[in-house]
């Protein structure tokens, strides 16, 4: 696999490279696409202050259809900028994804590049080291060769010496025959001597001289028997050490035999050697290049994979300021709609604007009418010392005032709904984006499934988003925002502030779901 691997690697490494730098190059044009969308959305508020400015030179009989279609652009503008903010902040999370995945990536090239050109190294060293064990064979060869001789030298020369011990062995028998004869001789000697004496004794004294002969020759016969037994002996040893010789010689013959078929086969043994050996030193020197050429590639695809991770760092610091630029874009919008709501012009958003403020006007009157009969202390409505609840998640909190709330606001905010069914939400927030009481659908019972009650129960959270943080600050007569869900959904947010006392205390805050189509229908 890893031969495949690196096949592809070098075949294709253009191809990678490419690849990923096409995959750097779409994100970046998608994030700079975003610009265009800005512009036209600042163009659309050009638009909107001309369409103003042409009703108030036209007269009242224009100026309402002109300032309906101001309204509805303000909405489309909203709408487009909450759209833009959502894709530039989903788009900034993916990104610091990619962000952090390619610098794991460009760390793991790095690693898969140090460990590479130890592989090559390695590679060079076994190449080496099969080089020095193919010349060693070489030599085992030529000292066997060498061995091999000297033993074929030894087995001929104890050939020889089996000849010779057997041709002395055949010397021997032969000599013990001759002893045989001369025993034989001896023997009939010594008879003869012995009737020789016989004869001289009856002869008398003629017979004396011939009797000393006789005597003498029998000595004679004697010495000579007592040699040839002594022959014969030495003979008997001789071929008894001649048979040994022998026997030991056709041992050794054998054994020089033996010696030289395990010398011959280790002979060919170390052929084997030197031709795997020059085999794996070719095999190790492709493996070496290999690595060599895997350690040009890996760093050509780590320096490309640093420089996408660069452009990606690159792009995350430049979202934000889209996403500022898209926020501002939208706050301006929000004013323009808020401006024209103060100045008594008729939108699409005056029924929920007056209903939110009407709502926030009667919590603070409840409020009010609390502290005077001393359901609550004004430090208790005010309490911002946020205690958190154990075991949710997300965090929830109470204060000295939740409890509170949860008596004195369901039947408000609960009735509000029931009067206005496109409302998605309404509830009352403290100036820290604190819902203490949120609507009956979205307090219901926590099960301890993340994904069911950050859906199902969202009351006693603190809402840090920027919308949230928004409207529970603001302290002008209404506040409207426009964002989106991650359901994909465009909200209206219609804010109200709430006082107490003269105090500031948070907001009641309603949403809505926006209408473009229905806006566009009307324009036309």
């Amino acid at each position: 696999m890893e031969a495949i691997v690196l096949t592809f690697v070098r075949h294709h490494r253009g191809a990678v490279a490419a690849v990923l730098a096409l995959g750097a190059a779409a994100l970046l044009a998608h994030v700079a696409s975003l610009a265009p969308l800005v512009s036209a959305l600042l163009g659309g508020v050009c638009v909107v202050l001309a369409y103003w400015l042409a009703a108030r030179a036209d007269g009242a009989g224009s100026a309402d259809q002109v300032i309906g279609t101001v309204g509805h652009a303000i909405d489309d503008i909203m709408i487009g900028a909450a759209e833009t903010s959502y894709f530039v902040d989903s788009m900034r999370r993916k990104v610091e994804v990619d962000t952090q995945a390619a610098v794991g990536v460009v760390q793991s090239a790095h690693r898969n590049a140090a460990t590479t050109d130890e592989m090559a190294a390695k590679a060079q060293r076994a190449a080496a080291a099969i080089a020095l064990v193919r010349e060693r064979s070489v030599q085992g060869q030529r000292e066997i060769a060498s061995g091999l001789d000297s033993i074929g030298q030894a087995r001929d020369e104890a050939r020889q010496a089996g000849s010779v011990m057997e041709a002395l062995r055949g010397n021997a028998h032969g000599i013990a025959g001759f002893a045989g004869v001369i025993s034989e001789i001896s023997a009939r000697t010594n008879l003869l001597a012995l009737n020789a004496a016989i004869e001289a004794a009856r002869a008398g004294e003629h017979g004396r001289g011939f009797a000393v002969v006789a005597g003498e020759v029998r000595q004679l016969a004697h010495r000579t028997q007592e040699a040839t037994d002594e022959i014969r002996t030495m003979v008997r040893a001789i071929n008894e050490q001649a048979e040994q010789a022998a026997r030991g010689m056709d041992t050794l013959n054998t054994a020089v035999g033996a010696a030289a078929g395990n010398v011959e086969r280790v002979h060919g043994m170390m052929d084997e050697i030197e031709t795997a050996a020059e085999d794996s030193e070719r095999e190790t020197g492709q493996i070496a290049r290999a690595a060599a050429e895997q350690v040009s590639v890996t760093h050509e695809i780590a320096d490309a994979l640093s420089g996408i991770r660069d452009r990606l760092a690159s792009t995350e610091r430049e979202l934000p300021r889209v996403a500022g630029s898209a926020n501002a874009l939208a706050e301006k919008a929000e004013a323009i709609a808020g401006a024209l709501g103060e100045a008594g012009v008729a939108t699409a958003h005056d029924a929920m604007r007056a209903a939110v403020q009407a709502a926030a006007a009667e919590v603070g009157q409840l409020f009010e009418q609390a502290l005077a009969r001393g359901d609550i202390t004004r430090d208790a409505l005010f309490d911002r010392r946020y205690r958190p609840i154990p075991n949710t998640n997300p965090q929830k909190y109470h204060t000295q005032f939740d409890g509170f709330t949860d008596r004195a606001l369901p039947g408000l905010q609960e009735g509000l709904l029931a009067r206005i069914p496109q409302l998605a939400y309404a509830g009352a927030v403290d100036d820290h984006g604190y819902f203490p009481t949120h609507n009956k659908k979205f307090s219901q019972p926590l099960t301890g499934d993340y994904d069911i009650d950050i859906v199902n129960n969202r009351t006693k959270r603190i809402f840090e988003d920027r919308t949230g943080q928004r409207c529970a600050q603001n302290t002008r007569s209404f506040l409207l925002q426009t964002y989106k869900r991650d359901t994909g959904e465009v909200m209206h947010d219609m804010s109200a502030p709430i006082y107490v006392q003269g105090r500031h205390w948070g907001a009641f805050r309603i949403g809505y779901r926006s209408q473009p189509a229905a806006h566009q229908s009307r324009a036309m």
